[in-house]
């Protein structure tokens, strides 16, 4: 919002000054119109060129930048030589105006027009295709752990057992799946994915991902059969995620997951994409600029803020699992929560103390391997008595999913080893406690066509596993 009014206030002020300069209303108008457009859309050019004429060369910045200028100092000196504007004024206003329209009416028929499937990320069967005639409706928890590391990333990279808390789990009666794989190695992705029981079809690339690609995924999850599938059987729905879920809404929405809600509303803009791709190389060396220094110390303190916003959300996330089991209800419940643990900032130490603030919002923290090793188990910690509530309030009847939506990233040599992206971590507990059936099937990221076959007597077959790797 405080973007989108600065901007206003921005093409006001740009209106006010060519007004000033020209003494001309509809040069003017023209010329912001100009200014604005390469402003706000440089970065949708960009990567037009770049990802869907695939002309490379031409979005090198030492390249497009002095063309662009060429350009708007072609389109300027063309414009102050104009003396009739009412033809271009026009074209211009018809053009909005059907822009307008159009846009209207997408936003009143999106739920019903095809739109909304072209923006999904699966082709996906229908609902009222899938058959089921359930014995038992248990009440679910998809309890998703952010980041949560395979066993084999712990044991490889981090010299760490973690087979006390795999034991821990077993000794509950949870069948800890060996060498689960995520299909991505990003979490809007992975539980689009998951939520779906489908791999992502619409994807044109997987070398880049674009605020775009981040919309659809967040549209598939709201969108996501799994959720409508027990609506239609009963189930009441508890969100506590950072996605929308069908009507629902989150505890705490995000986009990115790792840029401020400002940030992604700018991101196509040209003094966004410079500050992303160049001026960091003004932050240190002989380079070093303490202009671009204030820009990114502007942006690392929103950065905190928004960082420090997880560490809430968790709280919250915490406290209402161990709530909502209590909870007497007529119908079953579907508790889908998603934690940033032991997903960065690593907060705790293993015993719950708070981590020194400033160090931990550090890149040095990120491959501080005790640091996150301790919060790690505090994570294990948490999990555990998160179990415990769950199976002291249901008398153990609640199927319980205990689920990484992809490995940990932030290591030191994660460049040569990407496959560890995808190693996360899968436990399950079913009530009856028998999963002789269901081996061979359950290293899949896609738990649902488990838990749905075995529960509700679906026959969706489950995907085998196909890792992609996904990078900005």
């Amino acid at each position: 919002m405080k973007s989108g009014l600065a901007i206003l206030l921005a093409t006001v002020v740009l209106f006010i000054i060519m007004q000033a300069l020209t003494k001309h209303v509809d040069r003017s108008l023209q010329l912001v119109t100009l200014y604005s457009f390469i402003f706000l859309f440089f970065g949708v050019i960009k990567d037009f060129l770049e990802l869907s004429l695939h002309i490379p060369l031409i979005t090198k910045y030492s390249i497009l930048l002095p063309v662009t200028a060429a350009i708007a100092i072609l389109f300027t000196w063309s414009l102050l030589r104009k003396k009739n504007f009412r033809t271009t004024n026009l074209f211009q206003n018809t053009l909005l105006l059907i822009f307008l329209i159009i846009d209207a009416v997408r936003l009143l028929t999106f739920e019903h027009s095809t739109d909304l499937h072209k923006n999904l990320l699966i082709k996906n069967v229908p609902l009222e295709t899938i058959k089921s005639a359930p014995t038992v409706r248990p009440d679910i928890y998809f309890l998703v752990f952010d980041s949560y590391p395979g066993t084999s990333f712990l044991s490889e990279f981090m010299n760490y057992d973690n087979s006390s808390f795999n034991k821990q789990l077993e000794d509950k009666g949870f069948y800890v799946v060996k060498n689960p794989t995520s299909n991505y190695n990003r979490t809007a992705f992975s539980i689009a994915s998951t939520l779906n029981f489908a791999y992502l079809s619409n994807f044109k690339t997987h070398d880049y991902i674009s605020a775009k690609n981040y919309a659809e995924a967040n549209l598939t999850i709201k969108e996501a059969i799994v959720p409508k599938f027990l609506e239609q059987h009963g189930y009441t729905l508890y969100n506590l995620s950072v996605f929308d879920i069908d009507t629902i809404t989150p505890l705490r929405r995000e986009t990115f997951l790792t840029m401020t809600e400002q940030d992604v509303f700018l991101y196509n803009t040209l003094f966004q994409r410079i500050k992303k791709d160049l001026l960091w190389n003004l932050l240190v060396g002989r380079h070093a600029n303490g202009f671009a220094q204030n820009i990114f110390a502007e942006s690392k303190e929103d950065f905190k803020k928004e960082q420090y916003q997880k560490k809430s959300f968790n709280i919250t996330v915490i406290d209402s699992l161990s709530k909502i089991p209590s909870h007497k209800t007529a119908s079953p419940k579907f508790v889908y929560a998603h934690l940033y643990l032991p997903h960065p900032p690593f907060f705790y130490d293993e015993n719950g103390n708070e981590n020194d603030t400033d160090y931990i919002m550090t890149e040095a923290s990120l491959e501080n391997k005790e640091l996150f090793l301790s919060y790690l188990r505090y994570t294990n910690k948490v999990i555990i008595q998160l179990i415990n509530r769950i199976d002291n309030s249901s008398n153990e009847s609640a199927v319980i999913v205990i689920q990484s939506d992809h490995g940990f990233r932030d290591f030191s040599g994660w460049q040569n080893h990407p496959e560890y992206f995808f190693t996360n971590y899968s436990a399950f507990f079913f009530p009856d406690k028998n999963y002789s059936t269901l081996y061979d099937t359950l290293s899949n990221v896609n738990t649902f066509p488990v838990i749905l076959n075995k529960f509700f007597k679906t026959n969706i077959p489950p995907k085998k596993d196909s890792c992609i790797f996904l990078k900005n």
